[in-house]
C-alpha cells in the first residue's frame, strides 16, 4: 500500500480528531500526519508509543506535519499518541493505555 495520510484535529485544551482513525499499511511506507486546517496556530511535536526500530519519526514542515517510517517487519497493529505545542504548551492526545486494539492505531498487514 503506498504512504498513507492522517489529518489530525487539536482544540485546546485537550480534544484531538484523527481521520484516520486505523491507518493499514500492508508494506514499508511512510504514515504522513497533517494539520487540520493546514492554517491552524500548534505544531506537531511527537508521536509516542510506536515500537523501535520498526518505526522511527520525524517533523516536518517547521511542525506542520509530522512523518512515521514503518519498516513494516511485522504484522500486526500499533497504538499511539501524538503531542502537539500551542500558545499554552505541549498536549498529547489520551488513551486508556496505549494498545493494537485501541485507535488510533497503525495496522501492518
Amino acid at each position: 500500500m503506498p504512504d498513507q495520510t492522517v489529518k489530525v484535529t487539536f482544540t485546546a485544551p485537550s480534544t484531538f480528531t484523527f481521520d484516520k482513525e486505523a491507518t493499514t499499511m500492508t508494506a514499508a511506507g511512510k504514515i504522513n500526519f497533517h494539520r487540520d486546517p493546514g492554517s491552524a496556530a500548534w505544531t506537531f511535536v511527537s508521536v509516542n508509543g510506536l515500537p523501535s526500530p520498526e518505526y522511527t519519526s520525524s517533523v516536518t514542515g517547521n511542525g506542520s506535519g509530522l512523518t512515521v517510517n514503518d519498516g513494516h517487519t511485522t504484522n500486526g497493529s500499533s497504538g499511539y499518541t501524538v503531542t502537539v505545542n500551542d500558545a499554552t504548551g505541549n498536549h498529547t492526545s489520551q488513551v486508556a493505555r496505549i494498545e493494537g486494539t485501541t485507535p488510533p492505531m497503525i495496522i501492518n498487514r
